[in-house]
């Protein structure tokens, strides 16, 4: 899915809960108990792993937790709150149906990071941009971009995505 459509879906998702009402759009700093992962491996994925090229893998994975500062946007309304996290991959971390106070999206309290995307590090909860070669996008655990700001209506937008650099696949048509 073209990554166009994917951020217009989710507008049109949540918009419908923002007309006529008070919305807040607000960025912080959060602190989760984080298991992190390594610096990128020097080695160029064109020796190991050329269907992911240009990007780079990462290696490690810590067994102890830290303390971790992550950015997370909240965009709320009279009836949802939705977190962003721009840092892991852009994903909705997770959402509440206030009358209820009961969350529709799992917001994970902890990030770990573990092994299984195609770059490596990956963490459970909320929902993730999915259109890699292998399920999981290059981005799904590294910094997007994101822009927020009001519309001339007073409605508030926060959009996020990034670039997809995976090369053409081989002359067989597939990736290894």
């Amino acid at each position: 899915m073209n990554i166009k459509y994917a951020i217009a879906a989710l507008g049109l998702l949540f918009a419908q809960f923002c007309w006529g009402q008070q919305t807040e759009l607000s960025p912080e700093r959060t602190t989760f108990t984080t298991y992190p992962f390594s610096d990128p491996s020097p080695v160029p994925s064109l020796a190991y792993r050329p269907d992911i090229y240009p990007y780079f893998k990462f290696e490690g994975y810590s067994v102890d937790p830290v303390r971790q500062e992550w950015n997370l946007i909240t965009l709320e309304n009279d009836h949802l709150k939705v977190s962003i996290m721009p840092e892991i991959g852009g994903r909705v971390w997770g959402a509440v149906e206030k009358s209820t106070g009961k969350g529709f999206i799992y917001e994970n309290e902890v990030v770990k990071f573990r092994n299984i995307a195609m770059r490596g590090p990956w963490t459970s909860g909320g929902i993730e941009f999915n259109f890699g070669i292998i399920g999981h996008a290059p981005s799904t655990a590294t910094p997007v971009d994101y822009l927020m700001y009001e519309n001339e209506d007073g409605s508030l937008t926060c959009i996020v995505g990034t670039m997809d650099w995976i090369s053409p696949p081989g002359p067989s048509g597939g990736s290894k």
